[in-house]
């Protein structure tokens, strides 16, 4: 991996987690310093070894109500167990997986998908950038495959 993409994630040590948002089957995850985190693909949030919350569990309990899902309930119901840790490790595996361990007992995992998507058109996996007024922030991207540093 390069040099660079290193020192960009670990900025993340030592930042804490502002927010968490729910939106479009996606998971956005706010840190201190300006950082942003985009779960788009396969994204879970593990708290204590258990498993509390992927953006795949966004179907409908009520075919009604698209907040009526698990990903909505749990994000409501752990908010406040999740908010507020510190990134104590985050480091990202030969397949572009994003893993995240915070002090709070809380794991941000962001998997890269190993099927169909690498035999279509590339989408974005998982994106973690610098918001910044000026735009001018650095931008990591997963793909299905390769990882783009901007």
């Amino acid at each position: 991996m390069d040099n660079r993409i290193k020192e960009f994630i670990n900025l993340l040590v030592g930042k804490r987690l502002e927010s968490l948002h729910c939106a479009c089957e996606i998971l956005d995850f706010g840190f201190s310093g300006d950082f942003v985190l985009h779960g788009m693909g396969l994204t879970r949030v593990i708290l204590n070894d258990d498993i509390i919350i992927t953006t795949i569990d966004y179907n409908s309990w009520d075919q009604t109500d698209s907040q009526n899902n698990d990903e909505w309930y749990n994000k409501d119901k752990y908010k406040d167990q999740i908010i507020g840790g510190i990134v104590t490790n985050i480091r990202i595996n030969k397949f572009n997986d994003l893993l995240i361990d915070m002090d709070n007992g809380v794991r941000i995992e962001c998997y890269v998908a190993n099927s169909y998507p690498h035999y279509e058109e590339e989408f974005e996996q998982w994106l973690l950038f610098e918001h910044t007024k000026d735009s001018s922030g650095r931008f990591l991207t997963a793909y299905n495959k390769r990882l783009s540093f901007d």
